[in-house]
């Protein structure tokens, strides 16, 4: 498939951004792994608007869960923000 290279951005606080943003979060959520119920879960995602929490028994499968949002939200252009406060 060709790629297209978009030159224009979407104002801050235009009602399309939110649409856009809740799309494109969708779609990584989709791609992690969330099987099983909240007892069996080594991995779980809290999310708000722009704000996510993982939640993970254990620090490798935080790291792993982490990791992998990044991989995700990379390939789409976004980048996570650790510092944001």
């Amino acid at each position: 498939m060709e790629q297209i290279e978009i030159n224009l951005d979407v104002r801050q606080g235009d009602s399309l951004l939110a649409t856009l943003f809740c799309l494109v979060i969708d779609t990584v959520m989709r791609k992690m792994d969330f099987r099983g119920n909240i007892s069996s879960r080594s991995k779980q995602i809290c999310a708000y608007a722009d704000d996510i929490l993982i939640i993970a028994r254990t620090k490798q499968a935080l790291n792993k869960t982490f990791n992998k949002m990044t991989d995700e939200v990379e390939k789409l252009g976004l980048k996570i923000n650790i510092n944001k406060r």
